[in-house]
């Protein structure tokens, strides 16, 4: 229904974002609830601590204990919403689930969406390793800032646990209302980011953004898919980078520092939305902490660049 001016009216467009937010919420539930629940019988049956002492080496490399590898291995292979399913129903403290989450927003579904990135110019196994090493350095960096991030989470013995039927009906509880406040809060997200496109409000937001852009070292030319990535992600908004990136507007060095970026820092919406669901306010400082990784490493893969051309310069003028 569209309005006087012949634009598309606001209860049309809040309507049509809270379809979108609800197809979102199922898919997203779909990924929350089978592993949420594998998260539950793998820790009941003593699966976690078994495995435990396998991971607990890396781990401890970024002062987690050895239980946080099954969210973190979830969400490099799921998405991050695997993750935080897993995370949900484990006794984490606040500070380690804000680690977690760090890792897991920087580092998640690293094969599909490493394939997007590969087919719009960046090699797969350039952008994973940007992305791991993004993730463990990052998190290795904030936990200096909290206390005991690495102290096991207690798992009790199989014989002195509840039995398998509370435990299962202690997960529906909570796996209820942790969805149901999901469904709410990424409805209302895309709801409001559908009726911000519609009055170019994100059009307008791309002259505020154009400092943020010439920190990463990128131009006007990469502003569209680089938002895309940023309200949308890179799964959900493959075809529109891939288009884009395709266009050959962008330079070779540039469409690496936009991969880079994107990599880190995409989704920040939609993701910090649900992840505030577990860690509250905490979700700035992973907010904060992405932006910044995305600008340091652009950054530091410019100034490489930068280098490498000078050395190669300077031999050539030698030979």
């Amino acid at each position: 229904m569209m309005d006087e001016t012949g634009n598309i009216s606001f209860k049309t467009n809040l309507i049509i974002g809270a379809k979108k937010g609800i197809r979102s919420s199922i898919w997203i539930l779909k990924l929350l609830l089978p592993f949420s629940l594998l998260a539950v019988l793998l820790e009941w049956f003593g699966v976690v601590e078994w495995l435990g002492p396998v991971f607990s080496p890396v781990m401890s490399l970024i002062n987690l204990p050895a239980e946080a590898f099954l969210p973190l291995l979830v969400g490099v292979f799921a998405d991050v919403y695997g993750s935080v399913a897993v995370m949900a129903v484990m006794d984490f403290t606040v500070a380690q689930k804000v680690l977690i989450i760090l890792f897991s927003a920087i580092s998640h579904s690293l094969i599909v969406e490493g394939i997007i990135q590969w087919r719009s110019g960046i090699n797969f196994f350039k952008i994973t390793a940007i992305r791991i090493s993004a993730s463990m350095l990052s998190v290795y960096l904030v936990s200096l800032f909290f206390s005991s991030t690495g102290e096991s989470v207690a798992v009790a013995e199989i014989a002195s646990r509840a039995s398998l039927g509370q435990v299962l009906v202690d997960w529906l509880k909570n796996i209820s209302l942790l969805g149901a406040q999901i469904v709410l809060v990424v409805t209302f997200i895309l709801a409001l980011q559908e009726i911000a496109v519609s009055y170019g409000i994100i059009e307008k937001a791309r002259k505020a953004l154009s400092p943020l852009m010439r920190m990463m070292g990128l131009s006007d030319h990469a502003m569209l898919p680089w938002l895309v990535a940023i309200f949308g992600g890179i799964t959900i908004g493959s075809a529109v980078i891939m288009e884009e990136c395709r266009k050959g507007t962008l330079p070779p060095a540039e469409l690496q520092y936009f991969h880079a970026s994107i990599g880190i820092n995409h989704s920040m919406i939609e993701h910090s939305g649900v992840l505030s669901t577990i860690v509250g306010a905490n979700i700035f400082i992973v907010m904060a902490v992405r932006l910044l990784a995305a600008i340091t490493v652009t950054r530091a893969m410019r100034f490489w660049d930068n280098l490498a051309r000078k050395w190669l310069f300077r031999s050539g003028k030698k030979n």
